[in-house]
């Protein structure tokens, strides 16, 4: 050995390391992005679950006061008037939890994204490490 050997072992390895470094964090960020996601869509589903809920809950309360109502004798105009607030309420509680839904699913398609982002970033500087590696061979 001239001594020169030792040291380009030495680099061999520190950018083997820095390689599998990047590697490494790529696939860590990406884990974590997948999970983000899906807590974006498990948020979506149980979104749309909560207004659903409260729509069956706000449709129970309307018939119930539409009975009340009818049991009074009140005029038709009023039950009708009535009738169509309800449904308001209703169709607006159902898209208030659509609107939740679907910002939790582009949070989620983002996660996603930088999830593959940052792997394809890791394996980039990995490549790049082992070509500055490898070039200090030649």
């Amino acid at each position: 050995m001239t001594g020169v050997e030792p040291a380009l072992i030495l680099a061999g390895v520190g950018t083997a390391i820095s390689a599998v470094g990047a590697l490494s964090a790529g696939a860590a960020a990406k884990t974590a992005a997948n999970f983000n996601a899906a807590a974006g869509a498990s948020n979506a589903r149980a979104a749309r679950r909560d207004a659903a809920e409260n729509f069956d809950r706000r449709d129970r309360l309307g018939r119930r006061r539409a009975g009340e109502l009818r049991n009074r004798l009140v005029s038709l105009d009023v039950l009708e008037d009535q009738a169509m607030e309800e449904e308001i309420d209703a169709q607006t509680i159902l898209h208030q939890g659509e609107v939740r839904a679907i910002g939790f699913e582009r949070g989620a398609g983002l996660d996603l994204l930088r999830g593959r982002t940052a792997e394809r970033a890791g394996q980039l500087s990995a490549a790049g490490s082992l070509i500055k590696g490898g070039s200090k061979f030649l």
